[in-house]
């Protein structure tokens, strides 16, 4: 069978798209290229979805900051019926009486209302400007934060797909090999009926054909449980149909050069975090800062008493004034929180250094097993010519009876093994290059 094909024909057949792996499924689906998962995975993923949600929580504190330095008005009522009006102590000389004794006497009536409208404009608050300088780096955070989630994903949505395009095309070798088992157990058994094969030649090879359909079926499994992930990780409803270009892309990459530019989100969020360590500093320094507070009061306040003699009198009252508070000591609570956050600001320069390192060792290894992938690739390739060479030799000398079955089968299972080798090679290389592109930060576009 591989003497006559073509080696464009047999790659063509290779590579056909696996339009619906998904058994008993009749309607063909839209099939999605990397590319377009990718671009469905940043709006309809779960958890960019989520990160985005996070950026507008970020922008309501943002106004819930900044609406403490506009004025606030409140509104008090108070209502007392006294049942017995508190008296006062009062020197008896001040009406008439003897020096040296006391008086106790009720002032006011027993029904009083208040009403109060108080408002309050800060006029300086030094914590209040540096949390709205904090508020809007942490817009900056968030922001990070949600590139560092798109980043994550599209890496897991790439990977996802290159296993399922290496799943697809195992299945589709497995099939094209039960096709040829299947043609050369027809051709056995018409031998063994002319007494020219024998019987447990047509066995060795149905055993053979069973082998690769139960592989066939173990891998359409992990092919399905590979689909549901994919869906899952591009924001795809489960019940949706979901096919997938199942061609993969044989086309060398280019080597990483020894020079690039790293953009890594994680470095940028460290640095970011530095950045709101420092305002909070500033915002425990401020505490050493007194405050001053403007406020005008509006009042209002009705005396009542029933009976014969009812009386009724409201009295308004109105005053302006200015307010200043000073923490003079806190027991040195700010100082200790001041070591805190300068312990916090050593860590995360540590951390920097480290991620810095570990960024180092990623492209490195990246680079080396992208490399290595490159020289395998051409070697698994000229693999999988020589061993479909000596399959279609060896099933020749078996119809001419030069060959046993057994060399059939063993030329079958090393044919599968280097096309296994061949596909295997070329998923690592391309894993390689998305590692690189992960770790300099070039994974999704900014």
């Amino acid at each position: 069978m591989f003497k006559t094909e073509s080696k464009s024909r047999r790659l063509a057949r290779w590579w056909l798209p696996v339009a619906l792996l998904a058994a008993g499924s009749s309607v063909r689906a839209q099939e999605y290229t990397l590319d377009q998962l990718l671009a469905k995975a940043q709006t309809s993923s779960f958890s960019v979805q989520s990160a985005r949600l996070d950026e507008v929580r970020t922008e309501a504190r943002i106004a819930e900051v900044k609406a403490g330095a506009r004025p606030q008005v409140n509104l008090a009522g108070d209502y007392k019926r006294y049942l017995k009006i508190p008296g006062q102590v009062v020197p008896a000389s001040a009406f008439g009486g003897p020096d040296g004794t006391y008086q106790v006497l009720a002032f006011g009536l027993p029904y009083n209302l208040s009403t109060t409208v108080q408002a309050v404009q800060p006029l300086y608050n030094q914590s209040l400007l540096i949390a709205t300088k904090a508020a809007k780096a942490s817009r900056d955070l968030s922001a990070l934060q949600t590139q560092k989630v798109r980043e994550d994903v599209a890496y897991n949505v790439s990977a996802t797909y290159y296993n399922l395009q290496t799943t697809a095309q195992q299945i589709a070798f497995l099939r094209s090999n039960v096709t040829a088992t299947e043609r050369l157990i027809g051709i056995t058994d018409l031998l063994r009926q002319n007494q020219l094969a024998k019987g447990v030649d047509v066995d060795r090879l149905r055993l053979s054909r069973t082998s690769s359909q139960t592989q066939i079926e173990s891998l359409q499994a992990t092919y399905n449980q590979l689909l549901n992930t994919l869906k899952f990780l591009a924001g795809i409803p489960q019940t949706d149909s979901l096919t997938i270009r199942t061609t993969i892309d044989e086309t060398t990459p280019v080597a990483p050069a020894n020079e690039y530019t790293i953009n890594r989100t994680d470095l940028q969020l460290l640095d970011q975090q530095r950045t709101l360590n420092s305002l909070e500093q500033q915002n425990i320094k401020a505490g050493f800062v007194p405050t001053l507070t403007a406020y005008g009061v509006a009042n209002s306040t009705v005396f009542a008493v029933g009976g014969d003699n009812s009386y009724l009198k409201n009295v308004p009252g109105y005053w302006v004034g200015l307010q200043l508070n000073w923490n003079l000591f806190d027991g040195l609570t700010r100082k200790a929180q001041l070591s805190q956050k300068r312990i916090d600001n050593q860590q995360l320069d540590v951390q920097s250094r480290q991620v810095r390192e570990s960024i180092s060792m990623e492209i490195a290894n990246a680079r080396n097993q992208f490399l290595v992938q490159q020289q395998n690739l051409s070697t698994t390739r000229s693999q999988v010519t020589l061993a479909e060479r000596v399959y279609a030799q060896t099933q020749l000398q078996f119809k001419e009876g030069t060959v046993d079955v057994t060399d059939v089968v063993q030329a079958e299972n090393t044919l599968r093994d280097a096309q296994n080798n061949y596909l295997n090679t070329l998923v690592r290389l391309r894993t390689a290059e998305l590692d690189w592109k992960k770790a300099t930060g070039s994974l999704v576009s900014r």
